[in-house]
């Protein structure tokens, strides 16, 4: 269950990317989020091909269409909760940075062992400039209910900060994590498991 629930991570996290043609046709979160599913499984649908000929070029337009729509900022500010603001505007600017590489480093190892499903849109919720996004992920027999959490930018767009999938929320885990680290040990100590985790790895840099 927890190598599926990478899997629905990485699909739904991945499907926030919009290219800019479907994006001025798109209304609502879900549409925007519903548009770009089919995108998204085909790159990863590629990736697992047998032959893989491409995987580096397809690894470069899954880590193009996270980067284009994710709120990583927002993430990373929701996941450190009442730390945050005791950050000066260059840790903030570091932890987003680092966060990033972390995040890709967590689930880009998951992205060539997709194996299919199907997301079923279930329903939305709009309120003000924040918007909850219900849907199902169909795997066999398995039907896992998804969150999808996205906040509204301006000119129409909708970002993803968060998805909980299985129970379990990135941001609420994440959160969970760092206020633990933190208050048994220092922020310096997040930091420093976060460069560990992230050492020798290039991530989304590797595929530029």
């Amino acid at each position: 269950m927890k190598r599926f629930g990478c899997l629905v991570l990485i699909l739904l996290l991945c499907s926030i990317a919009l290219d800019r043609a479907g994006a001025q046709t798109a209304i609502s979160p879900g549409q925007q989020l519903q548009e770009t599913v089919e995108k998204v499984t085909a790159i990863l649908t590629r990736l697992t091909d047998d032959s893989r000929n491409d995987a580096r070029k397809q690894m470069r337009l899954l880590c193009d269409a996270v980067h284009e729509r994710f709120s990583l900022a927002e993430t990373a500010r929701l996941s450190l909760a009442e730390h945050w603001d005791k950050r000066t505007d260059k840790e903030k600017t570091a932890f987003i940075a680092l966060f990033g590489r972390f995040l890709e480093n967590v689930y880009l190892p998951w992205a060539d062992r997709y194996d299919g499903g199907q997301v079923v849109f279930v329903r939305e919720k709009i309120k003000e400039n924040r918007a909850l996004v219900h849907v199902r992920v169909h795997h066999g027999m398995l039907r896992i209910p998804v969150t999808v959490r996205m906040h509204h930018t301006g000119g129409g767009q909708w970002m993803v900060y968060d998805v909980a999938a299985l129970g379990i929320s990135l941001v609420g885990n994440l959160r969970a994590q760092f206020n633990h680290i933190v208050k048994r040990h220092s922020y310096d100590k997040v930091i420093q498991i976060m460069e560990e985790k992230t050492s020798g790895h290039t991530g989304c840099s590797g595929f530029q």
